[in-house]
């Protein structure tokens, strides 16, 4: 069990690179060539992370099943939510995971959107009719990206290690893969990491304790609307 369990966090993180690695070789692709060269990457990117994360969902099913049909599914969006002070997570009695995710939802957006503000969009010309233009992209985009990414770095995670490492360790290694990809990502360098880092950290908490995808999914495609949109605008 612990062989095919470490075989498959290896796949997690082989996958979890290659997203990198794509991102970057298809710079300069030319689908549609009536939509930018930014939309044009984002389709490609979108397509084939896609089909690697349904290869993956199929992998997952065969050789972890029990622990697949446990966290594939929207889960119980007001389960317990167990605090870790030393970050804040700090519940009152009568709070759930339905109270704290909809708090650390905001707080999280509006964390993401002031680094991407500093690290993208400062001294750049953004009207808002460029910013209409492209938010049903923006949109589309983000679904399927914070899908890719969740099912790879946070439930792929979850899946593989699960009753092999304590769920606290199982969440701090998501935090880890997902916070180290990202130091060459939007947002990107240290800040990147730590944002990335506490963000793949809390929405693992979050797949483990209501087991299921609901919040992890919901909370990624809120920060992917706001650097794809910035993305995309410059």
């Amino acid at each position: 069990m612990k062989v095919k369990s470490y075989s498959s966090l290896g796949i997690i993180v082989l996958l979890t690179i290659s997203l990198v690695v794509i991102s970057n070789a298809l710079n300069g692709v030319v689908l549609f060539e009536n939509f930018s060269w930014q939309i044009n990457k984002h389709i490609a990117y979108q397509a084939i992370t896609l089909f690697i994360s349904f290869f993956l969902l199929l992998f997952l099913r065969r050789f972890k099943k029990n622990e697949f049909l446990t966290y594939f599914k929207k889960g119980n969006v007001s389960a317990k939510i167990y605090p870790v002070p030393i970050v804040g997570i700090k519940p009152k009695a009568h709070e759930n995971w339905s109270h704290t995710g909809k708090n650390l939802a905001i707080v999280i957006t509006l964390v993401t959107a002031v680094v991407i503000y500093f690290q993208v969009i400062k001294g750049s010309q953004i009207e808002i009719t460029t910013v209409l233009k492209i938010l049903p992209f923006s949109i589309l985009f983000a679904l399927t990206n914070s899908f890719v990414e969740e099912i790879i770095t946070r439930f792929g995670v979850v899946v593989s290690l699960k009753n092999i490492l304590p769920d606290k360790y199982i969440s701090i290694i998501s935090g880890l893969i997902f916070g180290t990809v990202h130091f060459w990502g939007n947002p990107g360098g240290i800040v990147g990491l730590l944002v990335a880092g506490f963000l793949g950290w809390f929405l693992a908490k979050s797949i483990l304790e209501t087991k299921g995808i609901f919040w992890a999914w919901f909370i990624h495609f809120l920060q992917d609307v706001i650097i794809i949109t910035a993305l995309l605008s410059i």
